[in-house]
């Protein structure tokens, strides 16, 4: 069993070297070449259940192995992150939220494996691929709304409740109905894209997420923070966001939410 801390990291390879990594659904081989490496993925049809990465002799250089020319160095650097859009929650549960109350969920949520050489910045970035493939959704309207990945109907109520797996992020999500209705969820979606990842012990973290509802015609207040309960005393920080400047947070969190008055 490899921990967290033995597969997210950076990898020093000796000329020739090729490492078989495996984590969720997927499979990626590399091989280090003179100036570059070549790469090789497969998507399986069970997942594993622990990540792993292990040393094997040669790789197979066929028409689906990519080639990388990125010059001389030997590093190669492994880190976790969100899906590339947003994730949406759709309810088949009743969730109801009174006026003035708060409701927290903890949704598991895959994530995506991401090579980059030398150095963690856009332009290093070689290669990433899903641990899982998540079914594409659209969020709002019509003319009006965003494409994004569909998470169903994936959480919890508590977090001593939650079983993730070695290769998903746990994300807290505390929905503050700051209206005088009965807030019913039915979909939430999460712009992943802005959270960062964070480590503790083994498992993965989002930023706590805080979403006030202010009503279905306004995009309410969201907040991302660390908290001490959730993320320990000292976070380790694994991923920055892929998207920072919060532009996408100021949009709408529910659709088709069912406002229901009190008698």
């Amino acid at each position: 069993m490899m921990s967290p801390h033995n597969f997210w990291k950076k990898y020093e390879f000796k000329a020739g070297q090729t490492l078989f990594f495996k984590a969720g659904f997927a499979e990626v081989i590399v091989k280090r070449t003179p100036n570059g490496w070549l790469m090789k993925s497969h998507m399986k049809e069970e997942a594993y259940t622990e990540l792993e990465s292990v040393e094997i002799d040669e790789l197979e250089n066929d028409a689906d192995t990519l080639h990388f020319q990125t010059g001389k160095s030997n590093q190669l650097i492994i880190v976790p992150a969100f899906p590339a859009k947003a994730v949406v929650f759709r309810n088949n549960k009743t969730i109801k939220i009174s006026a003035g109350e708060s409701a927290s969920l903890y949704f598991r949520i895959p994530l995506t494996l991401q090579f980059y050489f030398h150095e963690v910045k856009d332009e290093n970035r070689m290669f990433e691929m899903p641990l899982q493939r998540l079914s594409d959704t659209w969020f709002g309207e019509a003319d009006s709304g965003e494409p994004a990945f569909s998470i169903g109907n994936n959480y919890d109520i508590a977090l001593t409740d939650v079983n993730a797996l070695s290769w998903e992020a746990i994300v807290p999500v505390e929905i503050i109905n700051n209206t005088t209705a009965m807030l019913e969820l039915q979909r939430l979606i999460l712009r992943v894209e802005e959270f960062s990842l964070y480590l503790k012990n083994k498992q993965i973290y989002s930023n706590n997420v805080e979403i006030e509802f202010r009503g279905p015609e306004h995009a309410g207040n969201i907040t991302l923070s660390v908290k001490n309960e959730i993320h320990g005393n000292k976070p380790v920080l694994l991923a920055r966001p892929r998207i920072s400047g919060g532009r996408n947070l100021l949009r709408k969190s529910f659709y088709f939410i069912k406002n229901i008055y009190q008698s």
